[in-house]
């Protein structure tokens, strides 16, 4: 598939979530990412997104492309409010590329770096800086593929990738932000699962938040793993 350069970004947004992505949901509008592609609501309990993807028109830097997304992300810290997809991306009218979530998280929690930039401001010395910092994690990590000569392999590679839990482990930092919404989650997909009367437990003052923090304090790090679906109760 090829697609004309002067096309304006929502048709190419579209015409690419219609050509390859249309067994799935194309429709979330997640903070101010782009485009995001999620399992439909008949497939899982909730729509969890497998993509957030940073769009432009004509051709463009993919490492630009790339730090932008991660600027709009951490400015408006959007994995406080949803969970984070397996992938990140970054597209034009050429071509398209992923990295695993996995890979660049940390740079999230970053010390002593102003977030509240313009993420398009390219000229900024946090985009420099940011630039600098994930171009070797982008160079050894990235996926990328042109629509033109690599058009099987990227139907592939999204077949084969883009299920739920495919990918590892989504890791995401807890914090006073986001702490209710991982706890609502650990309740809908954890906690069904462990081997406790709970109303015996109740009568003797133990509730379902005391196995939500040993669960979060056994590897002495406040990360959740989730998407696995394991637990820990020893």
């Amino acid at each position: 598939m090829t697609y004309n350069l002067n096309i304006r970004e929502e048709e190419l947004k579209n015409k690419i979530a219609e050509y390859y992505f249309w067994i799935y949901d194309n429709t979330q509008i997640i903070g101010n990412i782009d485009f995001c592609v999620s399992m439909h609501k008949n497939e899982s309990l909730e729509q969890e997104s497998l993509l957030w993807a940073e769009a432009k028109k004509g051709k463009s830097n993919i490492y630009k492309s790339f730090v932008q997304l991660i600027l709009t992300i951490g400015k408006s810290r959007t994995f406080d409010k949803y969970l984070p997809p397996s992938y990140l991306g970054a597209f034009d009218a050429e071509k398209i590329a992923f990295i695993p979530y996995n890979d660049i998280h940390e740079i999230f929690y970053l010390n002593d770096f102003n977030w509240n930039v313009t993420p398009s401001n390219h000229k900024s010395k946090e985009f420099k800086l940011l630039y600098k910092k994930v171009k070797n994690v982008l160079d050894k990590n990235t996926l990328i593929f042109y629509y033109e000569k690599d058009e099987k392999e990227l139907k592939k590679f999204i077949k084969n990738n883009f299920v739920i839990g495919k990918f590892g482990i989504t890791k995401t930092q807890i914090d006073k932000n986001n702490f209710m919404i991982i706890y609502n989650k650990w309740l809908e997909t954890i906690k069904s699962s462990i081997a406790v009367n709970w109303d015996i437990a109740k009568k003797n003052g133990i509730i379902d938040g005391d196995f939500y923090l040993a669960d979060l304090l056994f590897e002495r790090k406040i990360i959740c793993y989730f998407k696995n679906k394991k637990i820990r109760t020893k």
